[in-house]
Order: C-alpha cells, then structure tokens, then sequence
C-alpha cells in the first residue's frame, strides 16, 4: 500500500512540474502599433492617375487578351476621379434600299490584341470608373442624334423614325460586394433626335471602383465563321416608309456621366 501511495505521489509531482514549465514556456509578451493610409480623389497637384480601361470579360473567362484605349473625347487625355473609360462606336454596315421595315445587326467592334499578332472581335461595351471616395452614385445617359448625310446632290438628307435597341445587357463590376450599380433594362430603344436614356447607373452608396454595361456575347464572337463577325447586342431599326438615298448616313451619339445618383433605364426629359 505505501509504495502505491509513494508512486502516486510521484506521478503527481512530475505532472505538476511538467504543467508548471509548460505554462511558464507559453507566456507570450505582444504590442500593438498601427499602419495607415490616406486616400484622396487626386494627388498633390491636383492631376487624376490616366484611365486604363479594364477588359469587361476577361481572358480567364475566355475573353481574348486584348488591349482597349480608354476614348479621348477632349484630344488630351481621359482622366479623372469619375469618367467615362470606355464608349462604344456602331457600324451596320453597307446595306440596300429597301420599302419595307428593317433590322440591321452592328457589326462586331474590334480590339487589338496584347501580343500584337492582330485585332479580334469583340463585345461592345460603356464603362464608368469611379474613384472619389465619396460613394456619392452617378448617371451615365446617351443620346442619339438624326441620321444624315453631307452629299449636297441628295434629297433625303435624313433618316427619320430610326432606333437602336440595345437588346440582352449585361453588368460587369470591379469592386466591393453589394456596391454594384445597375444597366437598364432588355430592349431598351434609342430613337434618332430623341430625349436621353439611362444605360448604367449608380444609385448613393454604389459605384465606386469600375463597372461596366456589356452589349454581346463574346464566346459568340469567338467562334463566328463569318467572314463579318456581328453582334446581335445592338440592333438599327429603320422604317421601310423613309426615303434613303444611295449614300452614307451618320449618326453622334452622345455620352453623358452625371455626378449625381440615377436610375438605369430612365427617360430623361
């Protein structure tokens, strides 16, 4: 019984000694000290960083690795804390005359290649960037002039009741979570001479960072045989009624980012 007793004892001991090293070795000592940075819309001398456009698909998602330049509309940069990166140009095409309703598909824009070796087709697309901070929303509205032509000799000098539609949008966004902005609705309809639309919005609180409205399917693009590649994103529509000469006609349309929060899809009067 006693040499039970002496081993139990010293069973103990050693498991008391063990605990009391292994607490002392496992002490830790810790400070605490901080690390900030300031951010601000513009730098020092009052210059933005120049835009660079951000691909709105990607080549991970199976998007040709492209390089895009930002539009120039002042001829001296496109810089800022909130622009406009990015503004589609349409092309439908030659075409014939014709008496009856029709619909013109845009042919696809394209972009240049990284590595040099060409341009590719590609989705046609708007894009805001938004860095001032202020989380304050913006508006990015477009309008549509008439359709002429410069020809002297000619009648028609106008194609009226002309539209584009924008058909299936879709929203690409880089930035936080739950700060996306919002692209209008399918089907949205531009008429020539016509009051603005809201195409991609930001309502207070949304759309810092880049976002973007995404007309087309890419992989659609890419494995076009067509000798024209089109994009079935952006439609024209002319009526069979209105007299077109044998010449060119133009259209401007006009691009406008708002500083303040709005609704994608509204009529602006």
């Amino acid at each position: 019984m006693k040499f039970i007793r002496l081993v139990t004892v010293a069973v103990l001991s050693t498991t008391i000694l063990a605990r009391g090293v292994s607490a002392v070795a496992n002490e830790v000592q810790k400070a605490d000290t901080d690390a900030t940075v300031n951010f601000s819309a513009v730098d020092e001398d009052g210059n933005g960083e120049d835009t660079v456009v951000i691909n709105p698909v990607a080549p991970e998602d199976g998007g040709p690795d492209v390089e895009i330049a930002p539009i120039d509309p002042e001829g001296e940069g496109n810089t800022g804390p909130l622009t406009i990166a990015y503004a589609p140009t349409m092309d439908f095409g030659q075409q014939v005359i014709s008496n009856q309703d029709r619909t013109y598909t845009m042919i696809a824009e394209q972009q240049p290649l990284k590595d040099g070796s060409g341009d590719v087709p590609y989705v046609s697309f708007a894009q805001v960037q938004d860095t001032r901070g202020t989380n304050e929303g913006w508006d990015l509205r477009v309008t549509l002039s008439d359709f002429e032509n410069n020809d002297a000799q000619t009648r028609n000098t106008t194609l009226y009741g002309t539209e584009i539609e924008f058909t299936s949008p879709t929203l690409e966004y880089v930035g936080n979570e739950g700060n996306e902005p919002v692209v209008h609705a399918a089907n949205l309809v531009l008429s020539a001479g016509g009051e603005a639309q809201s195409v991609l919005a930001a309502e207070t609180g949304r759309g810092a960072g880049t976002s973007s409205v995404v007309w087309g399917d890419q992989m659609e693009l890419n494995n076009s045989t067509s000798d024209i590649v089109r994009n079935e994103g952006i439609l024209l529509h002319i009526p069979g009624a209105t007299a077109k000469d044998a010449v060119e006609y133009a259209a401007t349309l006009t691009w406008e980012l708002n500083q303040s929060p709005g609704m994608a899809g509204e009529t602006i009067n």
